[in-house]
């Protein structure tokens, strides 16, 4: 009876929890308001990806922040802002990327959320959510950005 706890511990520890995101990037391709094509299977450089939703308090912090830094120290990286909730019409997000004084070619509407879906298990989303992915890994995510975050983004990317 009492091995039944260490028992347990160790069956913890060799079965770690699965997270819930995917493993590997998935490729995609997506428009952006302006009608730009992205796709993920021809970028040779790293990118970033930003998912929100219009009305999110912490993504209207996020957004114009992680604009500016990487605009400022890499300009040549792609920075997609995507929406996958249903309910944000493209008119919403028009209205929101002015709001929050960020260019609208940043922004894409994943009207079914087939993409984000594809990055998270079980549907589970979480928001703000910042991705980086460099040759098909990621190479970062993060819930927030701060000081903190942007010098540890520096040193990935």
């Amino acid at each position: 009876m009492k091995l039944i706890p260490y028992l347990l511990l160790l069956v913890i520890f060799l079965n770690p929890f699965n997270p819930t995101y995917a493993k590997q990037p998935p490729d995609f391709w997506i428009k952006n308001l302006e009608g730009d094509r992205f796709r993920s299977s021809k970028q040779n450089s790293p990118y970033v990806i930003s998912f929100f939703y219009v009305g999110c308090k912490p993504c209207e912090e996020e957004i114009p922040m992680l604009h500016q830094f990487m605009s400022t120290n890499y300009p040549n990286i792609p920075l997609l802002f995507i929406d996958p909730i249903k309910r944000d019409s493209k008119k919403n997000i028009k209205n929101y990327s002015k709001t929050l004084n960020v260019p609208l070619s940043f922004f894409y509407k994943d009207s079914f959320g087939s993409i984000s879906k594809k990055f998270y298990k079980k549907g589970k989303m979480y928001f703000p959510k910042i991705v980086g992915i460099k040759s098909k890994k990621y190479i970062f995510r993060y819930n927030k950005i701060d000081e903190k975050t942007k010098s540890e983004i520096k040193t990935l990317l």
